[in-house]
């Protein structure tokens, strides 16, 4: 099986997974919650994109994965992460620019992901050897894209009373 085959099946299922988890269990119970409350678990999620920033590491994948590309991934990563728990505090203490904190979050979170998916295939990484890697965007890039989601849902909403 090719690499971007099995890659694209893991990431499917992973990317069903946290959807059916998130339209079954995770949004019922955060839609009931005051926005801010709601946001906080979701951004949790987005804090320990850190993990991105292993590409970094030596030896933590094959040394012919173009640098530029490692360089892009691993800041664009540890960047949203640090928004995400700059978020967090604002919301937690209900600072009033802790929804556009929010908003900056996940735009460039999301403006990160869409540039790493087109970048890694631009770069055909999947075909080199991305050690844990490889688990960081099957199993965590789809948790990080429905929860962005569902962030989005939260903050286009009204806020409840």
């Amino acid at each position: 099986m090719q690499p971007i085959v099995l890659f694209g099946l893991q990431f499917t299922l992973s990317l069903l997974a946290y959807a059916l988890l998130a339209s079954w269990t995770v949004a019922p119970r955060l839609f009931k919650l005051s926005r801010g409350k709601a946001l906080m678990p979701l951004l949790w999620v987005h804090a320990f994109r850190i993990v991105g920033g292993t590409i970094l590491a030596p030896g933590a994948i094959d040394a012919s994965v173009p640098m530029q590309f490692r360089v892009m991934i691993g800041f664009g990563d540890l960047a949203t992460a640090l928004l995400a728990l700059l978020a967090l505090i604002a919301l937690h203490a209900r600072f009033r620019a802790a929804i556009a904190i929010v908003w900056l979050c996940i735009v460039v979170g999301a403006a990160d992901t869409v540039n790493a998916i087109i970048q890694s295939m631009r770069d055909n990484v999947f075909a080199y050897a991305l050690g844990v890697n490889w688990v960081v965007v099957a199993m965590y890039v789809p948790a990080l894209l429905v929860s962005s989601v569902l962030v989005i849902i939260l903050l286009l909403r009204p806020e409840q009373a």
